[in-house]
């Protein structure tokens, strides 16, 4: 399975971006494999640009592009369980099951989070916009998820079918509808950066 921090380190070889080591016989990648100039170090070490590639251009994007398309994936995968842990916690069937999924899911949206926070976006269109609604989608997500979780933790010690909201729950559906709100923003800017870049495209509940 191909990681996010594989990823990441595709895209900032790519970008040319890569710390290489200098050795007699030309340059070395970390670990001393012997690698071929192109793109952006073949124009610093050449003095000319690569033809067809403006400064700053395509590559940098997509590779950008890529590793944001990652994070998603990551983001829609997480999730799966949620709706099946919650009708679970709310009939008060297997409701330590049901606790379990919520941690999993809470644990890996707070991840996602600090990745999303640490994307590179500045080559992107609006690259900044795309980063900043990405993160409140993702945040307002981790909100929810942390107060299901508060909720789940009481009905796993003590469940009621017939009292089933509470203040937490409350707090979980306010900001699941909060991060709905945030996915769609987010999803106007990149669906056109995927389609450009041969990405998938998403709706809100995909994230």
């Amino acid at each position: 399975m191909v990681t996010i921090a594989a990823l990441v380190t595709t895209a900032l070889v790519a970008a040319g971006t890569a710390w290489f080591a200098p050795r007699g016989d030309g340059p070395v990648a970390t670990g001393g494999v012997p690698i071929v100039a192109t793109g952006a170090r073949a124009e610093a070490e050449m003095g000319t640009p690569v033809a067809g590639r403006p400064p700053g251009g395509p590559e940098d994007a997509e590779s950008q592009a890529r590793v944001l398309d990652a994070l998603l994936a990551d983001s829609g995968g997480s999730r799966s369980g949620l709706g099946d842990a919650l009708e679970g916690l709310r009939s008060c069937e297997d409701t330590a099951g049901a606790l379990a999924v919520l941690q999993r899911i809470t644990d890996a949206r707070r991840e996602q989070v600090i990745q999303a926070n640490a994307l590179g976006t500045g080559a992107l269109d609006d690259g900044d916009a795309v980063k900043e609604r990405l993160t409140q989608a993702l945040t307002a997500s981790f909100e929810a998820d942390e107060a299901f979780l508060a909720w789940a933790a009481r009905r796993n010690t003590g469940c009621d079918r017939g009292r089933i909201e509470d203040d937490d729950y409350r707090r979980g559906l306010a900001f699941s509808e909060e991060a709905t709100t945030a996915k769609r923003g987010f999803l106007r800017l990149w669906n056109p950066l995927a389609r450009r870049y041969g990405l998938p495209e998403r709706d809100d509940h995909e994230i």
